[in-house]
């Protein structure tokens, strides 16, 4: 009779322990699916990063061009040649903060 009881009782820890380990495991999974979905946002996030980055950079290209050209600089009043470089510099800022937030990932 001892036996049995014993067998019982022991039977009962395993189910236990399996339950628990069954509750873990879904938990897991659930966890890998929300990191599956995550880590889809952040490449879709990385890629637009990507675009923005490059259209800024040919921007910058283009009123680099404009200006080594000297077509628009010097038909440019002072208010608009700080508006520029302002807004050049303001692009730059936004290329190196993407950079750098792209280099910490």
């Amino acid at each position: 009779m001892v036996k049995y009881e014993n067998l019982i009782n022991d039977l009962s820890t395993v189910e236990s322990q399996i339950t628990i380990l069954k509750n873990q495991y879904a938990d897991s999974v659930k966890r890998i699916k929300e990191l599956d979905i995550a880590l889809e946002k952040s490449k879709q996030d990385n890629t637009a990063l990507y675009q923005k980055i490059a259209a800024m950079e040919e921007e910058i290209n283009y009123l680099k061009s404009k200006a080594e050209q000297g077509i628009g600089l010097g038909a440019m009043d002072s208010d608009e040649r700080e508006s520029l470089k302002v807004r050049l510099q303001e692009l730059v800022t936004r290329i190196n903060y993407h950079l750098s937030a792209e280099r910490q990932a």
